[in-house]
């Protein structure tokens, strides 16, 4: 920290500036400027005298471009803040600034911009029409546009009439009225700040967005362009300990039954009327210390707002995730289940039996050739090389074990069980499942410096797997007893909700749909697992909510950036205008296939479920 601001500090942040640096400096008395890199505006906190505002102080932290300043020094701001807008408007052709303040008026509306009176209305219109559009907590903005005069005149005028003029600058003001904070107490509404504060910010940043395609010689591309870049080391540090946490388990295997073999033996000597009894590997790990850990790792500091967000909402998981685990086997398993997963709405199970009154009867031939268990892997071994010729980063391969059931990627490795029954009809849909989309998105996501990606955000599994399944249909496999077991998961997932037990789930299947045996058993095993585990509805709900996700015009491609959920591409897609992620390593086999190409036209155009029957 400097004891005041004096011409030669002025001068180093302006040449930084110039030269293309971040700046980030203390100042007198606790006040800081945070500059990400040579931007066209900047936003500015002067704490009023007497008690400081941290509270309002902490809104600018959500900006890329700021300056906070003590009371005490807001007299030594000026020189520091006309300096970088001269400098800033010479290389950008103009200059933005919004100075952010806290109504103390108890009629005040939500918001007054302050603005000059007749020049640039577009601006100031901008700033006004999102400012309203915030809604918080049942909270409807009113906003009222009064004069800028005052940031005019002493004592807050930071620049002369002239001097704006001459250097394209254009001085804006934010007064907010501090609904944050209990006005009797001054006690924060931490949920209410941190909402605001965000919405405020990208209010900010689309008024310079519009501000600059008016005025300026440069154009961003995009609003969200004009982020912050720049992310700071407790940044990865509490993605680290995210992942570290995440890496100590894994979930799908601890509940997942290591006995499938012998509980089936049992449920068959029962005549189908007991549940069998599961067997589950050990717990590795003391759930209670487990959440402790999770729960001290510090987020409140990241000052990103949408980095604070996927931090918090990981978090929100890993704790439903723990959650499960030391109730696997239990009845509560099943309702953290649903919190974590979802249930099945009404119109998905409409689909679902709408699929299993299609197609009534299995289609596949009971007959049909297997493929070798070492033949597939064989397979999906030589689609693993072809995505490390594109990526020298894929560090994966297939493990042939005896203690899995099917297929199961884990850590970006295929776990084929010795058992697996796969149709050779089936292979190649299912390498495309397995290595085209959840290998794939998982070594995608490592290539990206925020390891959320690869561990997964959360809910992706709905994303992931309708993905997957539609890779089947993209490379001709997902055949109609495909879809008969997707269906029959939505079903049964809806009765696990309802109370059906084991015997009567599985009953259900295989008299009123007519499921084999193996079928309805394998079904009614993943469903019931662990306690109930909701998770098997994500494949046909996936499948439904992508489709229609891609009839409304979007692409196919960008949703392969890593393990994510659909809601979360507009913030993927501000991470990358912001220049934090980079662009995807690795393409499926599938989307480079001219031969498939009409398929995913016909995407586009817009089918539903029962077109791909």
């Amino acid at each position: 920290m400097i004891e005041s601001i004096t011409d030669s500090f002025i001068r180093r942040v302006t040449k930084s500036l110039q030269r293309g640096k971040q700046v980030h400096r203390r100042l007198p008395d606790g006040g800081l400027v945070y500059i990400d890199r040579p931007l066209p505006f900047l936003i500015l906190f002067r704490h009023p005298e007497g008690e400081p505002d941290y509270a309002t102080a902490d809104f600018v932290k959500a900006t890329a471009s700021y300056i906070i300043s003590s009371h005490e020094c807001n007299h030594q701001v000026r020189p520091l803040v006309q300096s970088i807008a001269k400098a800033m408007a010479d290389e950008f052709g103009a200059f933005l600034i919004i100075e952010l303040m806290a109504s103390h008026e108890k009629e005040a509306p939500m918001f007054n911009i302050l603005g000059p009176e007749k020049q640039l209305p577009a601006t100031v219109k901008v700033l006004k029409d999102e400012l309203e559009s915030i809604k918080v907590s049942g909270i409807h903005s009113s906003v009222k546009t009064v004069s800028n005069e005052k940031l005019l005149q002493e004592p807050l005028c930071l620049m002369p009439e002239d001097e704006l003029k001459k250097h394209a600058v254009l001085i804006l003001g934010i007064e907010l009225k501090p609904v944050y904070k209990n006005a009797l107490t001054g006690a924060i509404y931490p949920l209410l700040q941190r909402t605001l504060r965000q919405k405020i910010a990208d209010a900010i940043k689309k008024t310079a967005f519009d501000f600059m395609q008016v005025q300026g010689t440069q154009k961003p591309v995009h609003f969200q362009a004009l982020g912050r870049r720049a992310v700071n080391r407790v940044v990865w540090r509490i993605d680290k300990q995210l992942t570290s946490i995440s890496d100590q388990f894994r979930f799908l295997l601890l509940v997942t039954p290591v006995n499938n073999n012998e509980a089936w033996e049992e449920f068959k000597k029962s005549k189908y009327e007991k549940a069998p009894t599961f067997h589950y590997r050990l717990m590795p790990v003391d759930t209670d210390k487990l959440k402790r850990e999770l729960y001290n790792i510090s987020i409140e500091k990241v000052d990103d707002p949408t980095l604070a967000y996927l931090f918090r909402d990981k978090r929100h998981e890993l704790d439903k995730m723990i959650t499960m685990l030391s109730d696997r086997g239990k009845p509560d398993f099943l309702y953290s289940s649903m919190q974590l997963y979802g249930g099945v709405d009404s119109q998905l199970l409409k689909v679902a039996e709408g699929i299993l009154a299609a197609i009534p009867e299995p289609t596949r031939d009971p007959d049909a050739e297997l493929i070798p268990v070492p033949e597939f892997a064989a397979l999906a071994e030589q689609e693993i090389a072809y995505l490390k010729q594109q990526h020298p980063g894929v560090n994966s391969g297939v493990d042939v074990r005896d203690d899995i059931i099917g297929l199961i990627v884990s850590e970006g490795r295929l776990n084929v069980g010795t058992d697996a029954k796969i149709p050779r009809s089936r292979a190649q849909a299912l390498i495309q499942h397995e290595v085209g989309t959840h290998i794939l998105t998982y070594f995608n996501g490592k290539a990206q410096p925020l390891q959320q990606l690869y561990i997964g955000s959360p809910g992706y599994e709905e994303l992931q797997e309708g993905m997957a399944v539609l890779s089947e249909w993209l490379v001709g496999g997902l055949d109609q007893d495909r879809m008969r077991i997707l269906a029959a998961r939505v079903i049964a997932v809806h009765h696990l909700t309802k109370g059906s037990t084991f015997s009567e789930n599985f009953w259900r299947l295989k008299d009123k749909y007519n499921f084999t045996h193996e079928t309805a058993w394998d079904v009614t095993m993943r469903v019931h697992r662990g306690g109930g585990l909701t998770k098997d509805a994500v494949y046909l709900r996936g499948l439904v909510h992508l489709l229609d996700y891609l009839k409304q015009g979007h692409e196919l491609e960008p949703l392969l950036i890593g393990k994510i959920r659909q809601d979360y591409i507009p913030i993927v897609q501000e991470l990358i205008y912001r220049k934090v992620l980079r662009p995807v390593p690795l393409k499926p086999r599938y989307l480079q296939d001219d031969s498939i190409k009409p398929k995913l036209e016909q995407l586009k155009t817009g089918i539903s479920v029962f077109n791909l029957l």
